[in-house]
C-alpha cells in the first residue's frame, strides 16, 4: 500500500467530513455509517488493485489498437493548446465512459462487478472506493483507449485522470447542495445520488460521468425537481464485508454458491 493512499483519506476525511456535518444531504446518517470499514479497506487496498486489473486489460487493447493510430492524428491533437486538448479529452472521455458504465448495468455478466458499488445504501464520499478491481476495467478500456488512438498528451492524461478522480469522489458526498442551471453541464451529487436510488423509476439512469447532457440526449437522464432519492442499494444480498465483496461476483458462477 503506497503511502499516498493513506495521505488521500487522510485529505478526503478532512475535507468532506466537515462539508457533510455542515450541509448534510441525510442529516441523520453518522459519520461511521453502515459499510465504513469495508469502504475504508477498498480505498486502501481495492484501488491499488483496480489499477493493475485496467493496466493489464487496457495495456492489451492499446497493443492491439496500434495498427489503427495514425501518427499524424496524433501529432495534430498533441499540437494544440492545453486548454483545447483537456475539453476535447473530457469530452471523448465522458462518451467512452457513459457507454461502459451503461454496459456495466445492463450487460449481467459486468453487472455482477458493478452491483459491489451499488450494494452501498447510506452513501457519503468514502462510497466512492467501493469498487470491485475488475468492475471498470470495461469502462477505462472505452476511456482511455480512445484518448491514446487520438494522441492526446501525458499532460492532458494526467490533467483528466486528476479530475475524474475528484469528480467521482465529490459526487458521492453527502451534500445538499445546488447547482441551479449548471445541473445540467456538470456531474453533481444530486444528479449522481440518483443513479444510486432504490426507487425503480431511476434504474439504469444518470451514466454520465462529468457531463450529464449525454444522458439527456440519450433518454437516460433522470432528476426530479424538488426531492431526493430516500433509498440506495439493489434488491440483491451483496455481501457487507469486504472480502465477501471481493467473492461476490465469483461466487454463483464459479464457486456454485
Amino acid at each position: 500500500m503506497k503511502a499516498n493512499v493513506v495521505y488521500g483519506l487522510i485529505v478526503g476525511a478532512l475535507i468532506f467530513i466537515p462539508l457533510e456535518r455542515l450541509f448534510a444531504l441525510h442529516r441523520g446518517q453518522r459519520i461511521l455509517r453502515r459499510g465504513w470499514r469495508a469502504d475504508i479497506l477498498h480505498f486502501l487496498f481495492t484501488r491499488n488493485l483496480s489499477d493493475i486489473c485496467a493496466f493489464l486489460f487496457v495495456g492489451s487493447l492499446v497493443l492491439l489498437a496500434h495498427w489503427v493510430v495514425s501518427p499524424a492524428l496524433q501529432a495534430t491533437v498533441s499540437s494544440q493548446s492545453r486548454l483545447l486538448q483537456f475539453a476535447e479529452a473530457v469530452l471523448v472521455a465522458n462518451v467512452g465512459g457513459y457507454f461502459g458504465h451503461r454496459l456495466s448495468h445492463e450487460v449481467p455478466f459486468l453487472w455482477r462487478f458493478h452491483s459491489v458499488h451499488h450494494s452501498i445504501t447510506e452513501i457519503d464520499w468514502l462510497a466512492a472506493a467501493r469498487v470491485h478491481p475488475l468492475d471498470q476495467i470495461v469502462t477505462k478500456a472505452l476511456t482511455i483507449v480512445p484518448l491514446y488512438i487520438l494522441g492526446f498528451s501525458k499532460a492532458t492524461f494526467g490533467s483528466y485522470i486528476g479530475l475524474a478522480t475528484l469528480h467521482a469522489v465529490f459526487i458521492h458526498a453527502n451534500v445538499r447542495f445546488k447547482f441551479g442551471p449548471l445541473r445540467w453541464l456538470i456531474g453533481t451529487p444530486e444528479f449522481h445520488h440518483w443513479h444510486h436510488s432504490a426507487e425503480p423509476e431511476a434504474h439504469n439512469k444518470n451514466f454520465a460521468g462529468e457531463l450529464p447532457l449525454l444522458d439527456l440526449l440519450l433518454g437516460t437522464f433522470y432528476l426530479p425537481s424538488g426531492r431526493m432519492p430516500e433509498r440506495y442499494g439493489t434488491s440483491e444480498p451483496v455481501p457487507a464485508g469486504y472480502f465477501g465483496q471481493m467473492l461476490y461476483p465469483f461466487r454463483r458462477r464459479f464457486l456454485g454458491l
